[in-house]
């Protein structure tokens, strides 16, 4: 992570061992090895963790923030991401996970699946328009940056709405400053609690809105002991203090549905029942679910994501209504910040959802008018053209198809390229030398020692 572009995602140099065994893995080609270390090209990185996933040695690591930093606040709200409950199997609750992150210091807890929630009716709705087709999620800021950088063409089919995430920061603000919460104190802080890099650089760099109402992200691997932590203290020693009267609670806020459970110690952000279909978006399928649009259909990890986009950027798949397309495998509970085994993850999610739902057929309502569309136009990113002068570009891409001709197509990395056609490309560009392809140099050093002959 360097330069001024913000990433997640960075290169520990002194655990690479120059492998070659990310470059293969990197949907954007975004990584090379040279001098025996691996290097990260920071306007093709999407942080999608896919190097952090295959790295043998570790040296591919995440960026979050540290948990100190709540200290700066003086109201503190946790918005745990949905996923988050699938951290800890069937072993607790998600009325004591709840009051755990109550138990840390936060002041407040509003689940992200309350945005999640928020956004189904409004999506659905959105879908039964006249849009370009087949409508691709835009829930996974990873899909939505590889969109802008392999698939430009796609981006009118992205459906531009915020992250769930961003709805209910907003929403917090909303109801706190409803009530004068956020007067009453300095400094309102609010912090995502996430499995995700690419969401860690999202919230600094965001897509289709300017700037975030989030402060800070906290991974899952941060999080993780102190909140099991709490879990194992006895259920008196982090009960939180007595709800408000209902007065002091803001009209939609007091109108969930389902039967009262703790409240946070201000009783601004009243824990929300009813969220079963919110919590669902933290695994594949579970935003279709919500959704309910017949044809639609599920994609995840980053792999399929591809190919299914290569589909449709060909002019197939047009019949589809609607893509949900997550880059880690089996959705966010495989985010590269997560800490549980997916698949069990998922499986409680699973049934969280079924739980949750059973409690009232009614969804969330907001308070005051927050907006879920995007504000910003997403603009194609075009740092995969060889030069912004369409006649440079042109001559360089002639070259390139002469180079990548003359090289032997195995696509073996030892260059420390992806394949042929990227060395290729990087030789155009300046970045690299045609010996550095290994194959070539033994071909030229078997004809020297024949005519030597």
């Amino acid at each position: 992570m360097s330069g001024s572009i913000f990433h997640s995602v960075y290169l520990d140099s002194s655990l690479c061992v120059g492998c070659t065994t990310c470059i293969k893995r990197c949907p954007t080609q975004a990584i090379r090895v040279r001098e025996g270390k691996a290097q990260i090209t920071e306007d093709r990185c999407i942080d999608c963790g896919e190097c952090i996933r295959t790295c043998p040695k570790g040296a591919k690591k995440s960026v979050s923030d540290p948990l100190a930093l709540m200290d700066g606040y003086d109201i503190r709200v946790a918005l745990p991401a949905p996923s988050l409950y699938g951290q800890f199997g069937f072993d607790h609750s998600h009325e004591e996970v709840f009051a755990a992150l109550l138990s840390l210091g936060f002041d407040e807890v509003f689940d992200v699946a309350w945005g999640a929630r928020l956004l189904t009716g409004s999506i659905k709705e959105y879908a039964g328009g006249n849009h370009a087709r087949p409508l691709i999620s835009s829930a996974c800021p990873v899909v939505a940056r590889l969109i802008q950088l392999r698939f430009p063409s796609l981006i009118p089919n992205l459906v531009p709405f915020l992250p769930p995430v961003e709805v209910a920061a907003r929403e917090v603000r909303a109801r706190l400053d409803w009530l004068g919460r956020s007067a009453e104190r300095k400094r309102l802080g609010i912090f995502f609690i996430s499995p995700c890099t690419s969401k860690v650089t999202a919230i600094r760099s965001p897509l289709g809105y300017a700037v975030s109402q989030v402060d800070a992200v906290f991974s899952f691997q941060d999080i993780y002991a102190a909140l099991k932590k709490g879990l194992a203290e006895p259920a008196a020693a982090k009960t939180p203090p007595a709800a408000a009267p209902p007065e002091a609670v803001p009209p939609a806020a007091a109108t969930p549905t389902s039967t009262p459970l703790p409240a946070s110690p201000y009783a601004a952000l009243p824990r929300i029942g009813d969220l079963g279909p919110g919590f669902g978006w933290a695994r594949s399928d579970g935003e279709l679910e919500a959704l309910d649009i017949a044809g639609a259909v599920s994609v995840d990890g980053i792999g399929n994501v591809i190919a299914l986009l290569e589909e449709i950027d060909n002019g197939k798949l047009s019949e589809i209504p609607y893509i949900e397309a997550l880059a880690c495998p089996g959705g966010c509970v495989g985010g590269p910040m997560a800490v549980a085994n997916p698949h069990v993850a998922r499986t409680t999610i699973k049934a969280l959802v079924g739980r949750e739902t059973a409690l009232s057929p009614e969804g969330p309502r907001s308070h005051g008018d927050t907006r879920l569309t995007w504000e910003e136009t997403l603009l194609p990113k075009p740092v995969m053209v060889l030069d912004r002068d369409m006649g440079k570009a042109l001559e360089m891409a002639e070259r390139l198809e002469k180079i990548a001709a003359d090289l032997p197509g195995l696509d073996c990395g030892a260059c420390g390229a992806p394949d042929c056609r990227a060395l290729a490309e990087d030789i155009v560009k300046g970045r690299a030398k045609t010996d550095d392809c290994i194959v070539r140099i033994k071909e030229k050093s078997v004809k020297i020692a024949g005519m030597s002959n």
